[in-house]
């Protein structure tokens, strides 16, 4: 009987243990594709620019994306296309008034704000450190008189990495102070060192693009219309159309873009209804995830427009995130089942995206831990794939209640 026992107490660890294992790796192997981020040196919050073919492979381009590292452990993250700037940030340094005493309880800094200039956000820099601290913000307009702007703001630690040096941000409601008083709370400890305060200069409305492959074109005119055909063979994320035109010199036409199937017919979705004119871009700005595209130009009585190519952009997208050290990170994509995550995005802190440092993941492969699993439905085999499961479970709970009225 003890022999039996123990060959079914075997067995019943085993099934748990495979289930926990099924459990702990379900999700990467729901997830189709994979690619490598790049290595890092240090810790520290990343952004890592999303590519084209990895945006291509997710079924909607941004809920069933997930990053992990090399035992599976998932990664918090949060997309983000407003990260890149055309040109770099200038840093408006707000100079130092005449420096103050540091007391036993506090450390002051007093910055010029020369120009009043209605700010919310005001950059230190400071001498690395990884302390305790909490941050008074007050201002003034003739250094006699202050009120305060916020307080009990929390000092962030520089964390690791190389340099001596690292930047926070005070986020506080907007003001135009002639001066900002900074104070940070010691209570009787060594004082930190503010090296400068200051604002970036910065234009996030000016989306960056990266240019997907080249697409195929083909064209027919028919009854004053010019019909373009374009294939971008995949189904990329595209939001800008560049047309390249040779002639005529001047032109101003109509043109509708439509959504087309993966067959090549065309969809009830108009796109776009826009115009082209040789004063003008060229451009047209959309925002659809397709493989196909219909471009109609209406020409009236003039000749059609001599179209030498045509490129397509997506905006840059990228993933923020906390990743550390001696890991080695993957992202994934490509499961129709899965949902927008929702993560505790605390590590960002306040962070301005664009000041952060920018990594890249490599070529997307096939992900070999891919199980071809079935999206769930409702339909009969979903049905009898559940009550399979729950007659199992009860089979498995009878004989583990068996086997403890044996050994007792």
């Amino acid at each position: 009987m003890m022999g039996m026992y123990q060959k079914s107490k075997r067995f019943y660890l085993l099934w748990l243990l495979v289930c926990a294992g099924t459990v702990a790796n379900a999700q990467l192997k729901d997830y189709r594709y994979k690619g490598d981020v790049q290595k890092i040196d240090s810790a520290g919050v990343y952004r890592v620019e999303l590519s084209p073919a990895l945006i291509a492979k997710s079924y909607d381009g941004s809920s069933d994306i997930r990053i992990a590292d090399e035992k599976g452990k998932g990664v918090p993250f949060v997309l983000s296309n407003k990260l890149s700037l055309n040109s770099p940030d200038s840093f408006i340094v707000f100079p130092e008034v005449t420096p103050e005493q540091v007391g036993d309880t506090a450390t002051y800094y007093t910055a010029e704000n020369k120009n009043n200039l209605n700010i919310s956000q005001l950059w230190l820099r400071l001498k690395k450190t990884d302390v305790s601290r909490t941050v008074n913000l007050t201002g003034s307009d003739d250094l006699k008189s202050w009120f305060a702007i916020k307080e009990d703001i929390p000092l962030e630690q520089a964390g690791a990495g190389q340099g001596t040096e690292y930047q926070q941000s005070l986020i506080f409601p907007t003001s135009n102070y002639r001066y900002f008083r900074v104070q940070i709370i010691d209570r009787n400890k060594v004082p930190v060192k503010i090296l400068q305060a200051g604002i970036y200069t910065v234009s996030l409305n000016k989306p960056v693009f990266a240019e997907l492959p080249t697409v195929g074109v083909r064209s027919t005119d028919v009854n004053k219309t010019s019909r373009v055909f374009i294939d971008l063979h995949q189904p990329y994320r595209l939001n800008k159309l560049h047309f390249n035109i040779s002639s005529p010199k001047y032109f101003d036409r109509r043109v509708v873009v439509y959504a087309m199937n993966v067959n090549g017919n065309e969809t009830a979705n108009v796109l776009a209804d826009t115009t082209l004119t040789s004063s003008g871009t060229q451009d047209i700005a959309l925002s659809v995830k397709t493989k196909k595209l219909r471009v109609d130009i209406y020409n009236a009585d003039d000749n059609p427009l001599v179209i030498t190519s045509i490129n397509a952009y997506q905006i840059k997208l990228y993933a923020v995130c906390y990743l550390e050290s001696g890991h080695k990170y993957s992202i994934y994509t490509g499961n129709p089942a899965a949902t927008a995550a929702d993560y505790d995005l605390s590590f960002l802190n306040n962070r301005a995206y664009n000041q952060l440092p920018g990594i890249s993941h490599g070529a997307i492969y096939n992900n070999p831990a891919y199980a071809i699993l079935p999206v769930p439905t409702t339909s009969k085999h979903s049905i009898l794939l559940w009550s399979s499961l729950i007659l199992v479970l009860l089979v498995l709970s009878f004989l583990t209640l068996k086997m403890v009225r044996e050994l007792k």
